[in-house]
């Protein structure tokens, strides 16, 4: 009673607009999808139509990342065990391959030896899909034409690239090759890519594993990762260029590198950095 006026509350009426307003709300929504919450939750929160469909959204990014996992660990694991199978001439090429960083000479005297030229290029064989597959977890080539950072996607795509990337420099290298120059030290000098690359995907991978293990952001494995792959490549570029040296001059083989190598990794490198 205000005033001298009485109010009496319907409780049926009440319950009746309470029903209303909670049919309203479920039939906003589309058949089968909307999940029926109290009317004042509803009004509160304004989730009744958009939850269903970020739990779907959030199941289905959880299984595509399960199979990328599953299929990058695949990789890894067969990998490792051809490894094993080979690892009496990975031994034998392995005191060269890093002797390669020091001395040169090292690139010309692996190209004497048709077995450890045999050796070596297994052996970066092996390495290649491990090293792809790291590469992608990490997103260390990870263009935006992707469209996201799924292992599923990202493996295929990073191995096609490094692929490609290989074949404009063996296309180059067929076509840019001097008359004047002796054949085998031609050869040492494009093939010692395949050198450097074993060193570059052994320090890649035992980084890699290093510090997920110990705990690091994928961010600094990333940086840490492309930091690595980028001293041995200039490494690689330093070594062609002395062994290039001995056969012409320093403005040939400054500009035989720029060709075979600068070129070739310039068109690996620009997607990635392209928005």
């Amino acid at each position: 009673m205000v005033n001298g006026s009485t109010y009496v509350f319907d409780s049926t009426a009440a319950v009746v607009s309470d029903s209303i307003a909670t049919d309203t709300c479920v039939s906003s929504a589309m058949p089968g999808t909307a999940k029926v919450l109290p009317a004042d939750s509803a009004f509160l929160t304004g989730s009744i139509v958009t939850e269903p469909y970020r739990q779907k959204e959030s199941r289905h990014e959880h299984g595509a990342g399960t199979y990328g996992d599953l299929a990058a660990d695949t990789i890894l694991a067969l990998m490792a065990m051809v490894f094993i199978i080979y690892m009496k001439g990975i031994l034998n090429v392995m005191p060269m391959v890093l002797g390669s960083l020091f001395r040169w000479k090292e690139n010309l005297n692996i190209e004497d030896s048709v077995k450890m030229c045999r050796e070596r290029d297994r052996f970066a064989l092996i390495l290649f899909p491990a090293f792809c597959v790291t590469a992608a977890r990490y997103n260390i080539w990870s263009p935006s034409f992707i469209g996201g950072h799924e292992l599923l996607t990202s493996i295929p795509v990073t191995a096609a690239a490094l692929v490609v990337f290989l074949l404009v420099r063996t296309l180059l290298i067929k076509t840019m090759r001097p008359s004047g120059m002796n054949g085998k030290t031609w050869k040492a000098a494009n093939d010692a890519l395949y050198t450097y690359f074993i060193t570059a995907a052994l320090l890649v991978l035992a980084s890699a594993g290093a510090m997920s293990f110990a705990g690091c952001t994928g961010q600094t494995v990333k940086m840490t990762m492309i930091y690595e792959c980028a001293a041995v490549w200039l490494v690689f570029l330093f070594r062609k260029m002395q062994i290039f040296k001995n056969s012409c001059s320093l403005f040939s083989a400054i500009l035989y590198l720029c060709t075979l190598e600068i070129l070739p990794m310039a068109v690996l490198t620009v997607p990635a950095i392209l928005p």
